[in-house]
């Protein structure tokens, strides 16, 4: 082609032009449409353009991908969420190694593909065609020169955020510091006009950044703004556009993602090289221009063969599409939703699952408690319905019951007459129960007040069961009023034989050690007998209180296990939790979080008073855990959820008595987490309500349901830690 034909082309003004005014910035790109040639240049020969892309990067992505596989598959933190694959936490060393090792490959791998590339389309925009192999050769022949380029660039970015976040820390003003940032990055941008400098004149990193600088001198805001919009702008907001377009269908998302990156890089080199041709004309370089045009490697045209280049496109997203439906691998596969988002912050403290798939959980935090009503674990349309009155006590929190008409029962402190102040010496408080089905709760019709406390006595603590005939069972821990200096309180318990508890019978069955806060689980066996849990949050004692009737007119009470006072102290560890559940034998199981070491602990009761009891250690000694909850599956064994809260994740052991194996099902994303409650579904699936929490204004609730877990999961395929059956400790 002939050069001053094709210097012509490239400038629609001739060689001539005059310094550019700021105000000139817009009407320049829009005369010269260096951006719109350059795309539609891009697009016609987008075939040819992508072959270098797809030579490096499939190969590569291929052999990543393969290793990532092998990594997660050893260690178990990959799941299939919502019919994508994701790592479920924290990411280990392992994936941390071969996240840098992918990285570095990728940023070696692009120094081939984008110079080849803009020789690709240096050739085609000049008339000539240039092989696919020469192109790469040229590129591979410039790799010291383009590493060079690779680390200014990478020193120049970080010196642009530097600036920018020294600016913000010096005197907190965003705006300003953003505005300092984009604009130091906008004049950095030309250092990619080096790269056809490197690659099409065969200069050095240094010679070619002086060049592209020197050529971009007379109009800096249009090639800033061109690089900007062409190589940065433009691809981000086409890769966000398929993103929202295919946020339900995880397959198609991620195919279309890598596709769209590939077919990316084209259109990038295209507007690097068109600009760099474009400014050497203006400058009247004619010289140089003809250098680049005659050194342009030359080849026979080949017919372009598109079949072969889309298969290679689309291969990626149909290996994707297949191992995701398919799941060769047999990981977890997990269904998860973000049900609600509001400022009031509430966590989950109980969740219940009809058969017919309807979910309900009970929320409470610093305000009334509330239920929330979804008709399956879906949760598309949420309803928020308040479980307590207006006037309710603040410190106790709701507890609640299913009864055996599928409505729960629930118990509040309501407070009576016109002292809400809780250190008023007139505030009263009585403990009364509310019916709540589908569409609201309301007072128990016929009940009367289970019991009354003062601002003296109000660290009350209270929990509620379900008789499975019917009728209720509540718990009572009374505290210790102020003024005294007794170190046990009484555990009472008031039989019901309705719902309303019109009838209550009220009886103090065991005295319990009381330092400081606790908490209370009750249940009731299949035999219409009480067992109740004391757990002391300061020393993380365990007491159990099992009745031999519903009675309960003889009572035992066991320590299976012993607390740890400065623990808590000197730990720096949360206040421990507790849960319950009774067997269809009666014998309890007890999930706990042990004080002396922060594990979290499996307690396998081998009689009903858990007199003896063998314990499984479900985590490390030393890590950080935050939970439990527990729900028997349909085969008696237990499921024990809890925070991994140092890997970020939320964790489901399975155990038969005390073998047990873990398996990571969800990431914690904001690195928080608060409030946990697990049940089963109408098969049998584990379905667990939480909070996602970064801050006040960032939370959601999640509901995440394991859909594969019973067939990972077999309890007996490897033991945690097993202690000896033996006598519990400290009985009464």
């Amino acid at each position: 082609m002939d050069v001053r034909r094709a210097a012509d082309v490239m400038s629609a003004e001739g060689p001539a032009v005059r310094p550019e005014r700021p105000g000139d910035v817009w009407g320049r790109m829009r005369r010269h449409d260096v951006l719109r040639h350059a795309y539609a240049g891009a697009a016609r020969h987008l075939i040819g353009l992508v072959v270098p892309g797809l030579l490096v990067f499939l190969p590569l992505g291929l052999i990543a991908v393969s290793a990532l596989v092998v990594i997660v598959d050893v260690d178990g933190s990959a799941a299939v969420v919502n019919g994508a694959f994701e790592l479920v936490g924290s990411p280990g060393a392992p994936v941390l190694v071969w996240s840098a090792v992918v990285s570095a490959a990728t940023v070696a791998a692009q120094m081939v593909v984008l110079p080849a590339t803009v020789v690709l389309a240096a050739g085609r925009l000049a008339g000539e065609y240039v092989p696919v192999s020469a192109a790469m050769r040229a590129a591979l022949r410039r790799r010291p020169a383009m590493l060079a380029l690779v680390l200014v660039g990478a020193v120049v970015l970080a010196a642009d955020t530097a600036a920018g976040l020294g600016l913000l820390l010096w005197n907190g003003a965003q705006v300003t510091a953003y505005g300092v940032t984009v604009f130091l990055l906008l004049f950095s941008l030309p250092c990619l006009l080096a790269v056809p400098g490197v690659v099409l004149k065969g200069r050095s990193a240094r010679s070619a950044l002086a060049l592209a600088y020197r050529l971009t001198s007379d109009a800096p805001w249009a090639t800033a703004l061109t690089l900007a919009f062409g190589v940065v702008i433009f691809p981000a907001l086409a890769q966000q556009a398929v993103n929202v377009a295919t946020s339900g269908t995880p397959i198609l998302r991620i195919g279309l993602g890598w596709a769209l990156a590939l077919v990316a890089v084209p259109f990038q080199a295209t507007v690097i090289a068109r600009l760099f041709l474009h400014r050497l004309a203006v400058a009247g370089m004619t010289i140089e221009f003809k250098e680049v045009v005659g050194g342009l490697p030359a080849g026979t045209p080949r017919p372009v063969r598109p079949v072969p280049v889309l298969a290679a496109l689309l291969l990626p997203a149909l290996l994707y599409g297949a191992a995701a439906l398919v799941n060769p691998l047999g990981w977890l596969e997990v269904s998860e939703t973000a049900v609600t988002k509001n400022v009031d912050l509430s966590e989950p403290r109980a969740l219940y699952l009809g058969q017919d798939g309807r979910m309900v959980m009970l929320m409470d935090g610093s305000r009334e408690a509330k239920l929330l009503t979804c008709a399956d674990s879906g949760c598309a349309r949420p309803r928020l319905t308040w479980a307590e009155p207006a006037a309710v006590g603040g410190e106790p929190t709701a507890v609640s019951a299913r009864l055996a008409d599928g409505r729960l029962a629930v118990a509040t402190w309501a407070v009576e007459g016109r002292h809400p102040w809780v250190y008023d010496e007139n505030w009263r408080a009585r403990l009364r129960l509310r019916i709540c089905d589908a569409a609201n709760c309301a007072p128990a019709p016929g009940g009367k007040p289970l019991a009354e406390m003062t601002w003296r006595d109000r660290k009350r603590v209270v929990a509620l069961a379900a008789r499975p005939g019917g009728g209720l069972v509540v718990a009572q821990l009374h505290g210790i009023p102020e003024d005294s200096d007794a170190d046990e309180e009484a555990l009472s318990l008031t039989t019901c034989d309705d719902p309303a508890c019109a009838h209550p019978r009220v009886k103090e069955v065991a005295k319990v050690p009381a330092n400081g806060p606790r908490a209370l689980v009750a249940d009731v066996d299949p035999d219409d007998r009480p067992v109740m849990l004391h757990l002391d949050q300061d020393s993380g004692a365990v007491h159990v209180v099992s009745c031999d009737d519903l009675a309960c007119a003889r009572a035992r009470v066991e320590q299976p296990v012993e607390g740890d006072a400065s623990a808590y102290l000197f730990g720096g560890r949360d206040r421990p939790q507790a849960v319950m559940v009774v067997r269809a034998d009666g014998r309890p199981l007890i999930a706990y979080q042990d004080m002396a070491d922060g594990t979290i602990k499996l307690l396998d009761c081998r009689d009903r008073a858990c007199s003896r009891a063998a314990s499984a250690a479900l985590t490390a000694p030393g890590d950080r855990h935050a939970g439990p909850a527990m729900a028997l599956d349909r085969a008696g064994r237990a499921l024990v959820a809890f925070r991994d809260l140092d890997r970020d994740r939320i964790v489901i052991a399975a155990c038969a008595e005390t073998r047990c194996t873990r398996t990571p099902v969800t990431a914690i994303t904001r690195g928080g987490g608060l409030g946990l409650a697990m049940a089963l579904d109408g098969r049998g699936r584990p379905v667990l309500a939480w909070l996602d929490f970064g801050d006040v204004d960032d939370w959601d609730l999640v509901v995440t349901t394991p859909l594969n877990l019973s067939a990972r999961a077999i309890p007996g395929e490897s033991a945690v830690w097993t202690a000896p059956s033996g006598p519990g400790r400290g009985r009464r």
